[in-house]
């Protein structure tokens, strides 16, 4: 607060008046100038501290973006593994795969009084996010799994180019050719729009026939467009390629039963899921567990050890597991 009154040229009292929205004790012209330096500032009252002053509050906020989603069950498992060994606590926020959630979120968390924040972001929402990276005095923040680019802050997330070349390497080598990248709509999410460069990068490269089907989780199509794809090329040996778990369950929930046993099928995805689903499916595990745990140790760095260097881009390896869903 002290630091807002020096800057505006005013008397705590003020400042405080401002805060507990008494502006008839101050002129327009005041209310404005204190509103631009908190902003510039990035200055928060502590709600929770009620006035008590504390350098740090030990606590870490964390916002999923779909917390329902196993993978991120698997993150927050590794952030919790790191911050439990510093004794800092975790607030964590569901952000149901909307932005605006998102924005509350951060924005609550800040109130909060945490000392740095961990985004798995829902996507679309990279202006704000890097307006908030950009503000005077911001709290430390680290991209997770999901990041902007080029980035703003911190960010660990998957090696997703190195990933989808090994994947279709070894498709290749399997004597598949023609694959199909199996996803979602990008919507704004690198993870996404990363693979699918990727995949597209290869069969320009490398000369191997593919397509990239793209379809809405509530479309109900997506067995009659497999179907196509696969008898347009039923000369040829064909797999499926899922962009994530969610792809993969809708894809071995669509597939027509005419396929079964001649298409392969691959995704990213978690190995322990992955080798129960059907006859096990080949998957590139991203291993969520220590993504989560190289987020913490960048937050807690930044946070609590006072590193202050350039900020850095960690992408992780994925590991390649086959199963006989390949071996068709």
């Amino acid at each position: 607060m002290g630091d807002v009154a020096q800057a505006v040229g005013v008397s705590k009292t003020t400042i405080s008046r401002y805060l507990h929205g008494e502006f008839g004790y101050m002129s327009p012209e005041t209310k404005a100038r204190i509103e631009a330096v908190i902003s510039e500032l990035g200055y928060r009252p502590n709600k929770m501290a009620q006035g008590l002053k504390a350098t740090v509050s030990h606590l870490v906020g964390v916002t999923i973006a779909d917390i329902g989603n196993p993978f991120s069950s698997l993150l927050l498992k590794g952030i919790q593994q790191e911050c439990r060994a510093r004794d800092v606590q975790l607030l964590v926020s569901d952000s149901n795969n909307r932005a605006s959630f998102e924005r509350a979120n951060i924005e609550s968390l800040l109130d909060a009084q945490v000392d740095g924040l961990i985004v798995n972001t829902v996507g679309d929402n990279d202006a704000w996010l890097t307006d908030y990276c950009s503000r005077r005095n911001h709290k430390p923040m680290v991209m997770l799994d999901r990041i902007v680019q080029p980035i703003v802050c911190d960010c660990v997330a998957t090696d997703n180019h190195g990933a989808a070349f090994e994947m279709l390497d070894y498709l290749v080598d399997r004597g598949f050719e023609y694959v199909v990248l199996v996803m979602r709509p990008s919507d704004g999410i690198s993870t996404r729009t990363m693979r699918r460069e990727a995949v597209e990068q290869y069969f320009l490269d490398r000369g191997l026939r593919g397509e990239v089907l793209v379809y809405r989780a509530d479309a109900a199509d997506l067995s009659a467009r497999l179907a196509d794809v696969v008898g347009a090329h039923r000369e040829e040996r064909v797999c499926l390629f899922a962009n994530n778990d969610e792809s993969m369950r809708d894809v071995l929930e669509a597939m027509p039963s005419s396929t079964a046993g001649r298409v392969g099928v691959c995704a990213f995805a978690d190995e322990r899921w992955a080798k129960y689903s059907g006859v096990g499916i080949t998957c590139l595990d991203q291993n969520p567990v220590e993504m989560g745990r190289a987020a913490a140790r960048a937050l807690v760095a930044r946070a609590y050890d006072g590193y202050d260097g350039p900020y850095e881009l960690k992408e992780m390896p994925a590991r390649l597991c086959r199963f006989a869903s390949t071996e068709c």
